[in-house]
């Protein structure tokens, strides 16, 4: 009674009237094949257990062999064309043993219910769908029509016309498609009935792996932690480095500034050094003026001829008239050498920017002119500068830091030029948004094996105590961070020329 309240709650196969052949015994073992199907849905949805799973099995298989007796006496006894009566015998026999083939796979399975009752179930429903509307419905046609008295030609040419000719080849091929599955079906379920055992075989393994595995993490666990810390020392080694490197830019600019203060103080000791010559003059042609003033001051109250031969006399001894005509020119003289010392710090000023240390809009060429003139101690013995400027925009920079790039490249053309050369600095835009600053020289060029390391740090062809290798690295680093470019050429023997591209307004920073 329970099976039976099972399957009325599942039905795997839901019958409909277009299964009815017209055949009443044929479609009545029909509905007993479909009942037989369902029973067994209903216990696989149950879990029942394998003694009734076996009954069940064994009553479809009996009662299948039983309804294909059936159908083959009455096609037989109707006289069915035998060419359509081997092939249904066919049919029959083939899905007769894959029904037995499988019950026994089944009944040896361990778990049949859960995992192997659904696939038998879906293959059972499927080719008995097939079979019932391609040929029991075919056969059945045929054998009313033989039962009514049409002739075998007739009788076999109305079960043709009952179905298309494309519905005819399709269910042919359906239900050669279904037996070739039903077998391959079968394999499927001895191969699933292996692997379970296999299964368990691996599930003991894997118990022993996952002891290794456990064993092989505490010790990849252990080797992390060290990796951990030799990272966290590697990394503390890192800022070591980086705080040495940055020390050492440092004491390149250090050494950069020292070398141009040398140069500048040159520059101002000239101008400073006539002026203070000229005040010592300017002070004796003074006290010779108030010799001259003191006896014009006697001559007044005296007012006597003597007094007046005594101012001559004055005169005459300290060379008024040669006073009146030098002084002002000591006067002229003087006031250009300051203007010459203020244009020199003014110079410096624009040079180092000391006013302006964040991103501004500047002229690239003015800071170019005050760098010249800051170095031109390291130029002018060595070179002839000259410039040709394309008339640049302004460009968004840090101005000191440029200026920087631009006394490095100047400096290293001056040192490669050995006695008198030519030092050219050129000016450039490309398109709308770079501009390009060259520096030329004819000294002794790049040997090909060094220009690609010329702005690795500490590098330097120079002798030793004459350069440190940092300036070009320095250099190299201002125009990236500007987000620019160094490029360069050079030719052994005829100079080198050094080019900085730089954008003309930098990219805006994206906020995190």
């Amino acid at each position: 009674m329970m099976l039976a309240a099972a399957a009325e709650k599942f039905e795997t196969f839901v019958w409909d009237d277009k299964f009815n052949t017209g055949v009443e015994t044929v479609d009545e073992q029909h509905h007993k094949l479909v009942d037989l199907i369902n029973q067994l849905g209903a216990i696989s949805t149950h879990q029942s257990g394998t003694n009734e799973l076996d009954d069940i099995l064994n009553e479809l298989a009996s009662y299948t062999a039983y309804h294909f007796s059936v159908e083959e006496k009455l096609m037989k006894q109707s006289g069915v064309d035998a060419a359509h009566q081997d092939a249904h015998l066919k049919a029959h026999q083939h899905f007769t043993a894959q029904v037995l083939l499988a019950a026994k796979i089944l009944m040896d399975g361990a778990d049949v219910s859960s995992q192997m009752v659904p696939s038998l179930l879906k293959y059972l429903t499927n080719w008995l769908v097939q079979h019932i509307l391609g040929a029991d419905k075919r056969m059945t046609q045929e054998v009313l029509a033989l039962q009514a008295g049409a002739s075998h030609e007739e009788a076999t040419r109305k079960a043709t016309d009952f179905m298309t000719q494309a519905s005819n080849v399709l269910l042919e091929a359906l239900n050669e498609m279904y037996g070739r599955l039903g077998d391959k079906t079968l394999e499927v379920i001895q191969k699933n009935q292996e692997l379970e055992k296999e299964h368990e075989a691996l599930q003991a393994l894997n118990e022993q792996l996952e002891e290794r595995v456990k064993q092989r993490t505490a010790s990849l666990e252990q080797a992390n932690r060290k990796l951990m810390a030799s990272n966290e020392e590697l990394k503390q080694l890192n800022e070591r480095f980086e705080s040495t490197q940055n020390q050492l830019l440092q004491s390149e600019k250090m050494a950069s500034i020292g070398q141009l203060a040398a140069g500048v103080a040159h520059e101002i000791n000239n101008p400073v050094g006539f002026v203070n010559s000229n005040m010592g003059t300017l002070g004796k042609y003074i006290t010779s003026m108030f010799r001259v003033i003191d006896a014009y001051a006697a001559a007044e109250s005296g007012n006597d001829g003597s007094a007046l031969e005594a101012v001559a006399r004055v005169k005459q001894e300290v060379d008024f008239p040669y006073l009146v005509e030098d002084i002002p020119n000591l006067l002229q003289e003087s006031q250009d050498g300051l203007a010459r010392v203020k244009r020199i710090v003014q110079d410096l000023k624009d040079f180092s920017h000391v006013d302006e240390s964040n991103w501004q809009h500047a002229n690239i060429e003015h800071g170019i002119d005050s760098t010249l003139n800051v170095v031109n101690n390291e130029l002018k013995y060595k070179a002839e500068v000259v410039k040709e400027y394309a008339g640049l925009p302004d460009v968004e920079c840090m101005p000191s830091q440029l200026n920087q790039v631009f006394m490095n490249l100047l400096v290293n053309a001056a040192h490669a030029i050995d006695k008198q050369g030519t030092i050219t600095v050129r000016t450039g835009i490309k398109g709308d948004d770079e501009i390009w600053v060259e520096v030329q020289d004819t000294g002794k060029g790049i040997a090909p094996e060094h220009i690609n390391r010329i702005f690795d740090p500490f590098f330097t062809t120079k002798p030793v105590g004459q350069g440190t290798g940092l300036g070009l690295s320095l250099s190299y680093g201002i125009v990236q961070k500007h987000h620019g470019r160094i490029e360069v050429k050079s030719e052994v023997g005829k100079g080198s020329t050094f080019r900085v591209c730089l954008p003309v307004r930098q990219a805006p920073v994206e906020e995190a």
